[in-house]
């Protein structure tokens, strides 16, 4: 259900492989602008951080600029050895925290993390966790897994992690299950949302209608809010990972296709407000010419309060649409161990 893949086996051709390097990284983030940070998220919207080989020298510079920042990393878990996850907590400041997506048990994790070893996972955050390292374990519900959360969470507090997440997944769209394919297209399984869910799912109404659902809504932008910007892996800064992922992810036709082409176009004209793709981009101009510009600095009225961008509506406006899905929180229980 990522948006790199089609439904688990197919690849998304909009999607191009690319990594930061440790060179580019310092020079979107030199010392003065880690020095006005509090912390960042090293959270890929198609990738996995800890496949960057630079990643560590990322960390070990950061902290060593500023060792009150707080870095929190996202990922999978599934990669590199125990000894490279060791090496990691001694690279990171004292506030830090890294989120395992763990989307079950041995059985059943592997069902949304194509790919991935449950065991690895558990090997490497154990080694992280001895270490000395921040773990959260973070678990997304489905169908398939629901009966395994307490079973999780009593795993998660014996092995040392310092918080458990349990999350509803927001990605169904028009019906509450996703065929999952193999690489020559075939099925292998379906995935449906928790029968515990509180989210509602699209229907052909909604559809019809979403014009009219964000008209009504009133847009409180989390990024604005909470001082955020979010620089995508082509280095491309953006207020938040929503509106950067528009142009990469694949459009199906029986997938809501006027409302995401209408989300694409909205893009393209918000690129062209900021002065076009290559005026966002963090290595050619600095973090600070491009938030202080004059058109990052007075957009956004435009398209939160008249133009009304079906992103922003539907991730941090309030109104019908929301029912459907929230960014961040999902309905999610955090339970956090002593």
């Amino acid at each position: 259900m990522c948006a790199r893949n089609r439904n688990g086996g197919l690849d998304n051709p909009l999607i191009k492989l690319t990594d930061w390097t440790l060179d580019e990284f310092k020079t979107i983030m030199p010392a003065r602008v880690l020095a006005q940070l509090t912390g960042f998220f090293f959270c890929g919207n198609f990738g996995d951080p800890i496949l960057n080989k630079d990643l560590l020298e990322m960390c070990r510079y950061s902290t060593a600029t500023n060792p009150n920042l707080n870095i929190r990393i996202h990922t999978n878990g599934s990669a590199k050895s125990t000894a490279w996850w060791t090496e990691l907590v001694s690279v990171l400041p004292k506030t830090h925290c890294v989120v395992f997506a763990l989307d079950g048990l041995q059985d059943t994790h592997h069902l949304y993390r194509i790919g991935t070893s449950f065991d690895n996972i558990i090997k490497n955050a154990t080694a992280f966790i001895k270490a000395g390292g921040k773990a959260e374990w973070c678990f997304i519900k489905f169908k398939h897994n629901e009966h395994q959360v307490d079973e999780a969470k009593q795993m998660a507090k014996d092995l040392g992690f310092d918080a458990f997440v349990v999350k509803n997944s927001s990605r169904f769209l028009l019906e509450p299950k996703t065929d999952v394919l193999d690489k020559n297209g075939l099925l292998t399984h379906i995935i449906e949302p928790s029968t515990e869910t509180p989210l509602k799912f699209l229907d052909k109404k909604a559809i019809e209608s979403y014009k009219e659902i964000v008209s009504a809504s009133v847009i409180d932008c989390q990024a604005c809010n909470q001082k955020e910007i979010y620089i995508d892996a082509y280095r491309n800064v953006f207020p938040c990972c929503w509106l950067a992922s528009l142009p990469y992810t694949y459009i199906d036709e029986n997938a809501a296709f006027g409302v995401r082409n209408e989300m694409l176009n909205q893009y393209y004209d918000l690129v062209k407000s900021l002065g076009g793709i290559n005026k966002l981009n963090a290595v050619n101009n600095t973090i600070e010419s491009i938030i202080d510009s004059n058109e990052y600095q007075t957009v956004w009225s435009t398209y939160w309060n008249e133009k009304k961008l079906i992103t922003c509506a539907r991730m941090c406006g309030r109104a019908e649409i929301n029912d459907y899905a929230k960014s961040r929180d999902q309905q999610q229980e955090v339970i956090f161990y002593e």
